[in-house]
């Protein structure tokens, strides 16, 4: 939970004042290509016809690339977003006869640097084709009995490993299209800092992120970043909002170049309430601004605002549905700061994912998230394929802030409260609120967090929160690349959680770290020290007088002992791992008797990490 104050806008621009230059990254990101569209405004030169495609740049496409048409029509609709009024529709015909049916959306082009208005709003469609061969494409108004003629196109072979699903051979975790295990190694990127220019903040943190093994980030369609709906715009009627949505495509662009994935979060809860950004007073749902509701908890069971909903709904479809790199809809960030009841909420998550589902195409997994809480009956739900916790340290009831002893119980507690499904940490921070500008400045809570929640079963790591004034501001970044590279070529699809394991000091004496161990055709460990906490490195800096400027320097841990149960006898090797350096250190054998493994760990001062393999 983050109130969303004004407030948090001038931390964030403190934060980007205060801190050094970042690393320089290319000026340029690749951006979704303009085309030029024709439009019933548009002065042209011939008639336009009631319908057609205009000629693509280039007839072919490779398999899961984005396939962008221009659709011509003279038939003008009083409200291009709302689909009761005009249903411009475009069937791709497969080489097996399997016809795709895609909706079409209303865009205006804008120009960057500045996302400045550039010609005239038209008709587009965005197909993503999962077969290789020749198609063809048709538009069509079936409500005017308009028709174009076909557009043929091919699509050749690719790499691309496809849309990500639930992985078919272990519901707790993801896999591609093609089968290849997917992990997340996950960062929030909700929005950008407000100073202007979103392109520029997005550029910067997605390169730094992707450049040290990221590849997944939670992008919000709140009402201050990509949001289409609010009170500078008409319900239903998204005009004033086209250069968001255009920034948004941006984001994908980004995304898409830099091999990153998508979590999209569709409704926030603040909208909701007055508590946490005044979001109910400013909503334009609400009567008082000529809404249809006189209560925020109204919008999950009145008619009219689920039906603008769902035009909403089929807008964002039409537009993102297309991307492979889209991992999921997120329904709501945290919806139990909103004031639906779980019965309310469920016939609203059946209906709204009925109606997206009918024309999500690609089959976009669904998520959902709350504050604090995680139990909920809505993970039983077919409607919901992952399920999310989010956890923020001053929130929970234990007095350990760390993860790395309470990752393990608290993913079993909610494992078992739902059919298996995967499970995704979306957020975890040391604090709910801003508490950057005075817990310590390395990273240990993210850097424990990712591998925590990667050992304990999670279906992908953590996802820190406090992107710009923490994370970017301490130049963090290189903790993901330490997980990103011992995970290389790791399916973990394969593996199950033991854990804790059993560490002691020299002659069975008192163990000094923690860990946790993955089992499946290798052994994965990750072993953290005891004196490697943030909770650890405040007590030091106290006992040195709480200087403004500190750096905490863990102890040494020596002469620890691991010993790993229920092993095949034989002999193993053990490779050494340091996740601080993200590098391999000199590789260890031992032999496994009466199924007892044996392992000597070297001296560390944070933490530690190796594959335990059996020699063949």
């Amino acid at each position: 939970m983050k109130p969303l104050q004004p407030s948090s806008i001038a931390l964030h621009l403190f934060w980007l004042a205060a801190c050094a230059p970042a690393p320089s990254l290319p000026t340029s990101m690749p951006t979704l290509p303009p085309s030029p569209s024709v439009t019933a405004t548009a002065s042209v030169a011939a008639p336009v016809p009631p319908l057609s495609i205009a000629p693509p740049a280039s007839g072919q496409i490779e398999r899961y690339g984005l396939f962008e048409l221009d659709i011509l029509t003279n038939v003008i609709p009083e409200n291009p977003y709302d689909p009761d009024e005009l249903d411009l529709r475009v069937e791709f015909s497969s080489p097996s006869g399997a016809i795709t049916d895609v909706g079409a959306f209303w865009y205006q082009e804008y120009e960057a640097p500045n996302a400045t208005r550039k010609g005239q709003p038209g008709w587009k469609v965005r197909f993503t084709p999962t077969e290789t061969g020749m198609w063809t494409a048709v538009a069509r108004i079936e409500a005017r009995g308009l028709q174009s003629a076909p557009i043929p196109f091919r699509v050749l072979p690719s790499e691309n490993p496809g849309f990500v699903r639930v992985h078919p051979n272990n519901p707790r975790y993801l896999a591609f299209d093609n089968g290849d295990f997917f992990f997340p190694i996950g960062l929030n990127i909700g929005w950008w800092t407000q100073t202007g220019d979103a392109l520029t903040d997005y550029r910067k943190w997605m390169g730094l992120f992707a450049a040290q093994g990221g590849n997944t980030i939670r992008v919000w369609m709140a009402e201050w970043s990509f949001g289409l709906e609010w009170n500078d715009t008409p319900l239903g009627d998204y005009d004033n909002r086209l250069r968001r949505a255009w920034m948004l495509d941006q984001i994908f662009a980004m995304a898409d170049s830099l091999e990153v994935y998508v979590d999209l979060v569709l409704l926030n809860c603040a909208d909701f309430n007055n508590w946490q950004t005044n979001g109910w007073y400013g909503n334009p749902y609400n009567a008082a601004r000529l809404g249809p509701l006189e209560r925020p908890e109204q919008f999950v069971t009145d008619p009219a605002a689920r039906a603008l909903l769902q035009r909403r709904l089929n807008y964002i479809v039409n537009r993102w549905g297309y991307s492979p790199r889209l991992l999921a809809w997120e329904w709501w960030n945290e919806v139990n700061l909103a004031p639906f009841s779980d019965e309310a909420l469920t016939a609203w998550l059946q209906e709204m994912t009925a109606y997206l589902r009918e024309r999500d195409v690609n089959r976009h997994l669904t998520t959902n998230s709350y504050a604090i809480r995680d139990l909920s009956p809505i993970w039983a739900l077919p409607e919901i394929d992952i399920i999310q916790k989010h956890e923020y340290s001053d929130q929970t009831n234990s007095t350990d802030r760390d993860l790395a002893e309470r990752a393990v119980p608290d993913l079993q507690r909610l494992a078992a409260s739902a059919p298996p499904k995967p499970i995704l940490l979306g957020e975890f921070g040391y604090g709910g609120e801003d508490r950057s500008g005075y817990i310590e400045k390395t990273g240990i809570h993210l850097h424990n967090g990712l591998w925590s929640s990667t050992f304990a079963g999670y279906a992908g790591s953590g996802m820190y929160w406090f992107w710009d004034i923490y994370i970017e501001a301490n130049r963090l970044w290189y903790h993901f690349r330490g997980l990103d590279r011992f995970l290389a070529e790791e399916d973990l699809s394969g593996y199950e959680p033991f854990s804790p394991l059993h560490i002691t000091g020299p002659d069975a004496a008192e163990r000094k770290a923690v860990g946790l161990g993955l089992r499946g055709e290798e052994i994965l460990v990750w072993l953290r020290s005891d004196a490697y906490t943030v909770q650890a490195s405040e007590e030091a800096r106290a006992r040195a007088g709480s200087p403004s400027s500190f750096l905490y320097n863990p102890p040494l841990v020596e002469g620890q002992v691991l010993r790993l149960h229920d092993m095949t006898d034989g002999e193993y090797s053990i490779l050494w791992y340091d996740p601080q350096a993200a590098k391999w250190l000199n590789a260890a054998s031992a032999t496994a008797r009466d199924g007892l493994l044996v392992i000597a760990v070297p001296t560390f001062r944070r933490d530690l990490a190796a594959k335990v393999i059996r020699r063949q």
